[in-house]
């Protein structure tokens, strides 16, 4: 099982609370048994030390099922072990934290100021448990010498064969996989440890993440050329409630953006279609009917500006790419190569962009 220095300070502030008696009585149980045991050889004094302060997580999770149901008789029917057995683990664990975390009654327990604090405790230690061994999992599952990227497929298309390129240049020995998602689907890869690195659309509030900047790329509404709208120089956030929309379907992607732009000037768009594909969306709009929104990378390689306009929005309406990976996978020597080649890439793309010549004004708006 595992050792958690989290529960470290619940030790020692639940064995201060013993009387001083308490104490003594149990210090020269130590000295005695420590004597006892010496005789045998120096490993039962070297494991002492190693198990000082630590409690037995299987008496944990136990408790904590007792403590959140406040019955024995409940408790057992989740962790399906028999009462006697739950109680005597419980017991044990009260001795060996020197208190009494259960008041026992007929019609079922209830916590004592320590049983308190140790079940707030052994909520988030039991969480981690569980992460933990879902990652484990996930590192089990992935070959040695295998890793991960996933991106949307604008990224996919005009960044990652470059980023493959410098990664396998460096690393020939090293197998990658890169995977097409939509923006939302990209974020859930990452989030779930399915993937290394991930190219996202947003800063989540999490500090499981570790996150680098990557670029600002402007959002353009798009429209049929036969579209009302179609003569607009721009469009303003107001007007956005009046169209009938195609939208991005997945929540941790550019809908997000989207929807943050729209409440910032107090709208609430009600598309009717929520597409995850940019393919799909293109056909949608190429009808007459639909507009979408699409970042200027869609708009520069995707669209035909024979058959479509790309307006730009007022105010602007901007999505963020940073490049992200697990915190706890963030230090590794693959995973930090990867995501400087991905750094890289975007950087000469955008110093390519920032040199080529400005396309030509053709009659009409073109793709922005």
């Amino acid at each position: 099982m595992l050792v958690l220095n989290e529960l470290n300070d619940i030790s020692d502030m639940l064995k201060k609370s013993t009387s001083v008696d308490a104490g003594r009585q149990s210090a020269a149980n130590r000295r005695e048994l420590q004597v006892r045991k010496g005789k045998q050889g120096g490993r039962s004094e070297l494991a002492g030390i190693a198990t000082r302060n630590v409690i037995d997580s299987r008496r944990l999770f136990y408790f904590y099922h007792v403590a959140r149901m406040r019955s024995f008789s409940a408790a057992e029917a989740i962790v399906d072990i028999a009462q006697p057995a739950i109680s005597r683990q419980i017991q044990q664990l009260e001795a060996d934290l020197g208190v009494q975390l259960l008041d026992r009654n007929g019609r079922g327990v209830s916590l004592t100021q320590f049983g308190e604090v140790l079940y707030r405790k052994a909520t988030t230690i039991l969480d981690e448990m569980s992460a933990t061994l879902e990652e484990i999992e996930n590192v089990r599952r992935r070959p040695a010498g295998q890793i991960s990227i996933a991106a949307s497929a604008g990224i996919m298309a005009n960044y990652m064969p470059d980023i493959v390129r410098r990664f396998i240049g460096s690393f020939p020995e090293i197998g990658l996989t890169a995977i097409q998602a939509s923006t939302g689907e990209v974020y859930d890869h990452l989030a779930s440890g399915h993937v290394d690195v991930a190219i996202i659309l947003h800063a989540p509030n999490t500090q499981k993440l570790v996150l680098q900047k990557l670029a600002v790329e402007p959002l353009f509404l798009v429209a049929s050329r036969s579209h009302p709208v179609a003569a607009e120089e721009f469009i303003t956030r107001e007007k956005l409630a009046e169209l009938d929309l195609a939208l991005p379907a997945s929540a941790h992607g550019m809908r997000s953006v989207i929807e943050q732009y729209c409440n910032e000037g107090g709208i609430e768009l009600t598309p009717k279609l929520h597409l995850d594909s940019v393919p799909l969306i293109k056909a949608v709009v190429q009808q007459g009917r639909f507009c979408g929104l699409l970042p200027k990378l869609n708009c520069d390689t995707d669209l035909d500006p024979r058959e479509f306009v790309a307006i730009p929005l007022k105010p602007t309406l901007a999505r963020t790419l940073y490049v992200a990976t697990l915190r706890d996978r963030a230090e590794t020597s693959f995973v930090k190569a990867l995501i400087r080649d991905v750094v890289a890439a975007f950087r000469e793309t955008t110093i390519k962009g920032a040199a080529a010549p400005a396309p030509a004004k053709k009659k009409g708006r073109a793709a922005a």
